[in-house]
């Protein structure tokens, strides 16, 4: 399981992040309180790649011997294994929940509520992303600190992602930034191709996922996978953002890009979107009507929507850094 080392203060109490799954989420938040990332994501089965991640999970608590331990949930699983390690070895368990929205039936939603409660109630301190989910976390967990994702550290500059946007006189390239889970509504973005010009949308993420081959459009390019320096890049390049999302309480991880990139953003019109991103994005819903209206919105307001964005760039940092202080205050009170 790769590491990502930084600085540890000792008198904090040695750190481990532990993550079963490769976001930036991890990154920031490590770093932010000082604690060694181990990343990782095993190309196995399903089963075997439990077996794995728990293994591996159970050396580094072997070989570092953490007093303070920090694992990511999702996985599910990597949050009850952490809780039954930490019956066994005494460190401190913080669990950041990163989304409660996973949309489950039957059997396999008892199992998940199952190892989903055991590693909350096992967990020391819980972390989630906006007052929403602190709501829903409270009957399980008393010690819950909202921390939203840190602002990533863009790449720029190392490569050239302007192939992959058509430049042309008049042109207005749109990224959307998209996984096509089922919560973004990207049928009705893809209905409006014959009403776009001048704009043109590029849609990343595994199309595969909902089309078994991408549409034919004249004004939209369907991107895939792209490597994270051309990813970056792109952020960089595009003249505006679009991510959308049909639950409530999520916070999108596009967004804090687009922040980060300081452009111009189109976000889906929820309650807990619009707390955060305040009037720095341009909100919409997703009838196509709206969509179409939004993006026609941002055309016109590029300079100004950018300069909105940068000065809550900064704010956004401030509240990142005042939610941070109050997860060390908690700690302090199970660690020191």
């Amino acid at each position: 399981m790769p590491s990502l080392p930084v600085a540890v203060d000792a008198s904090a109490g040695k750190r481990v992040w532990i993550s079963w799954n490769r976001q930036r989420r991890n990154i920031g938040l490590a770093r932010s309180v000082n604690a060694t990332l181990y990343m990782s994501e095993l190309r196995l089965p399903r089963c075997f790649r439990l077996v794995a991640e728990c293994f591996n999970s159970w050396m580094i608590i072997l070989r570092e011997k953490p007093d303070i331990c920090f694992v990511m949930n999702p996985s599910i699983f990597a949050s009850w294994w952490m809780a039954r390690l930490k019956k066994v070895y005494g460190f401190v368990l913080v669990t950041d929940l990163h989304t409660v929205n996973i949309r489950l039936e039957g059997l396999d939603e008892k199992i998940f509520l199952y190892f989903f409660r055991k590693g909350l109630r096992g967990s020391d301190v819980v972390i989630v992303t906006n007052p929403l989910y602190r709501q829903e976390i409270l009957p399980f967990n008393q010690q819950v600190v909202c921390i939203p994702d840190q602002l990533p550290r863009l790449l720029s500059g190392s490569v050239c992602a302007k192939g992959l946007v058509a430049e042309g006189k008049g042109q207005v390239p749109l990224l959307v930034v998209s996984s096509f889970a089922e919560d973004e509504p990207l049928d009705e973005l893809v209905s409006l191709d014959n009403e776009l010009s001048p704009f043109h949308l590029y849609i990343t993420g595994n199309w595969k996922k909902r089309y078994k081959t991408p549409p034919t459009t004249r004004h939209i390019t369907f991107l895939g996978y792209v490597a994270d320096d051309v990813y970056d890049e792109l952020l960089h390049t595009v003249d505006g953002i679009i991510v959308l999302t049909t639950v409530e309480g999520c916070l999108c991880c596009g967004a804090y890009e687009a922040l980060a990139a300081e452009k111009p953003l189109i976000l889906s019109s929820t309650r807990a979107l619009q707390d955060f991103f305040e009037d720095g994005p341009i909100y919409t819903e997703h009838e196509p009507a709206a969509l179409m209206a939004a993006i026609k919105q941002l055309g016109r307001e590029k300079t100004e929507r950018r300069q909105k964005m940068i000065a809550l760039k900064a704010n956004i940092q401030r509240k990142f850094d005042q939610s941070v202080a109050q997860l060390e205050e908690l700690l302090c009170k199970s660690f020191c």
